[in-house]
């Protein structure tokens, strides 16, 4: 066989044999096969040409993409057929959760930004302790008993959660909305709703009721269910409602004003830790944590926070 393709007689005799095969087997949907190749394929096959048994008169086989298209690929070189599998490989997923389709289950973690969301939530779960704490006791209904701030949260994490009386707007108002602020933290990283639930319940659980909380008071029953349940159907909500108003341009009701404040009501530890930690904009100082003894409403010492920022 490799001597009847060196035959100069090749150039003739190919021809007569594809005419005699279309002659004795007419072109028809029923009676042409075609054979996918891929571009590697198609080029070795127009390197290697084609023998006449690769063309059959009982099912007139043919290779449709030869040989026009190999002699134009064999052109091209393996080099620019690489490139052009390259460019038409999928691209790779985006990092930022709303630059994907939305989804309750896909689950892609931006690490990074979780744990930047994590510690502004830690910082802003301090301050806010420290704010409830200068309050008055018939605002937060807690008692000051005169123990040391250890033994005091000793005594409320190993006795059994209260039925507490806190206001309405104190534990179906706020509450829930500490729940979604959590969820928002790990929903806004790209976490999917089962994990970004578990984040919250974690937060609002061990981070408060059993740790800042209880310097204060007992864990309260309400919130232990209320602020990681209805926080995340709340913080869903802010998730759809983020995306919406970042598609249209961080606008809202036509304008973008009120677009980023409501970005901000829904998800602030996002906003700030991206304020704060954006590796595109030096921040220069513009944020400090700073500690100092203070006297506290009942003439105790004590010592006081202070978080600033800097616009």
């Amino acid at each position: 066989m490799s001597v009847f393709y060196k035959s100069p007689f090749l150039g003739l005799l190919l021809p007569a044999l594809v005419s005699f095969s279309l002659i004795s087997c007419p072109v028809s949907a029923n009676n042409i096969q075609y054979i996918p190749m891929s571009p590697q394929e198609l080029l070795v096959l127009n390197q290697n040409s084609a023998t006449p048994s690769s063309i059959s008169s009982k099912s007139c086989v043919f290779a449709l993409n030869t040989p026009i298209k190999n002699s134009l690929l064999s052109e091209k070189g393996a080099d620019e057929i690489n490139s052009s599998d390259e460019s038409s490989a999928e691209k790779p997923i985006a990092l930022n959760v709303y630059d994907r389709p939305y989804s309750l289950d896909e689950n892609i973690v931006d690490k990074k930004m979780l744990g930047q969301n994590t510690l502004a939530l830690f910082g802003t779960g301090v301050a806010t302790m420290a704010f409830l704490y200068a309050m008055p006791s018939s605002f937060t209904h807690w008692e000051d008993d005169g123990d040391s701030p250890a033994q005091k949260w000793w005594d409320n994490v190993s006795r059994a959660p209260v039925w507490d009386s806190d206001d309405l707007f104190l534990n179906y108002v706020t509450h829930p909305y500490a729940g979604a602020i959590y969820y928002m933290g790990a929903r806004s990283a790209g976490a999917n709703a089962t994990y970004s639930f578990l984040y919250s319940f974690a937060l609002s659980t061990f981070f408060w009721e059993y740790g800042l909380e209880s310097f204060a008071e007992r864990p309260s029953i309400q919130d232990l269910i209320v602020t990681p349940t209805a926080g995340a159907l709340l913080g869903e909500w802010f998730y759809i409602t983020k995306r919406e108003i970042i598609e249209n341009n961080y606008e809202l009701c036509g304008s973008e004003f009120w677009g980023r404040t409501a970005l901000m009501a829904m998800d602030p530890m996002t906003e700030i830790s991206n304020y704060l930690w954006n590796d595109n904009k030096p921040m220069n100082n513009s944020f400090s944590l700073s500690s100092q003894p203070m006297i506290t409403r009942h003439g105790q010492l004590g010592y006081g926070l202070t978080l600033s920022f800097a616009f």
